[in-house]
């Protein structure tokens, strides 16, 4: 998938220094390129990624785990120290659950909100100033969006819907009177850093080895790769140290 991030306030909105470095194609935005949506865009960039749909994209993770000898179970916990003696090493990646679960007062939900509409012409991403999207995918196009920190409100609201296709369809007027296919609320666990590290939990019979690995935002499928190497790097480790004791 190829598209453009376009600002008219700051030309460190259109850079990404970290993953410019990583993708195929990450350039500035020509002039004549600047003039393809309505506005006065000052600064832009042009990019070309990968595409990935959660929606299908976990249903076929799940099923690889499961392929591999991978097992879910379902238990209720109250804190990460029951699973002492059950298992040589815990992965934590549970998102807002940790918050409880660890006691992380660091990490915090940032609500956001999508409008999934049917526009099949639209073949290019576009991202502009205000957090506003529009990403053609494989169900749809999505139209966002919206960070309310620290909201836990689940709810579709009307007023972001309506704001969300203000600035969408003044980015790109082909989506006026586009049908809605559905609008989504999700809640993002944010924390400032990102938690990837092992700790030690102490319990009154011993510890238990956790290799933490949550805290994303509104970049866990863009960071996940990395972050999932360095946590299986930290478990290695973990089951090393448990060996020579």
């Amino acid at each position: 998938m190829s598209g453009y991030i376009f600002s008219s306030r700051d030309p460190a909105i259109v850079r990404n220094h970290y993953i410019e470095k990583v993708l195929p194609v990450y350039r500035a935005a020509t002039e004549q390129e600047l003039t393809i949506c309505p506005g006065e865009w000052k600064y832009g960039s042009f990019f070309t990624t990968i595409l990935t749909e959660c929606r299908l994209f976990q249903p076929w993770a799940t099923e690889r785990f499961l392929d591999n000898g991978g097992r879910i179970v379902a238990v209720a916990l109250n804190n990460l120290q029951e699973l002492r003696g059950k298992y040589d090493v815990v992965v934590n990646c549970t998102g807002l659950g940790a918050k409880r679960l660890c006691n992380d007062h660091k990490l915090v939900p940032i609500r956001g909100q999508v409008i999934k509409v049917r526009a099949s012409w639209v073949k290019t991403a576009f991202y502009a100033d205000f957090d506003t999207y529009v990403i053609p995918g494989f169900e749809g196009v999505t139209l966002g969006g919206c960070r309310n920190f620290d909201s836990y409100n689940t709810d579709v609201s009307r007023h972001d819907s309506a704001a969300i296709r203000e600035r969408c369809e003044s980015l790109l007027p082909s989506l006026k009177g586009a049908p809605v296919l559905r609008e989504s609320v999700g809640l993002r666990p944010h924390r400032d850093p990102v938690r990837v590290e092992l700790e030690l939990l102490p319990t009154a019979n011993g510890s238990v080895r956790v290799v933490h690995n949550y805290g994303h935002g509104g970049y866990g499928v863009t960071t996940a790769p990395g972050t999932a190497k360095h946590a299986v790097k930290l478990v290695k480790e973990a089951l090393q140290t448990n060996s020579k004791l």
